[in-house]
């Protein structure tokens, strides 16, 4: 069997490539979409909509 080499990435295994972290920012917006989106999901089943087309 032959040797890998050494890890050049310490706390990660030998085979497993390294793992980019997503910055905080984008997390948040991302969760402030979803929030958006049910949010406006709900209000347009349960017959209210943000602009109400009825005279």
């Amino acid at each position: 069997m032959t040797n890998p080499g050494p890890n050049p990435h310490p706390g990660t295994k030998s085979r497993e490539t390294p793992r980019h972290k997503t910055p905080l920012w984008v997390k948040g917006f991302l969760v402030a979409a979803a929030v958006l989106v049910v949010a406006i999901a709900v209000m347009h089943f349960s017959g209210g909509t943000v602009m109400n087309h009825t005279p």
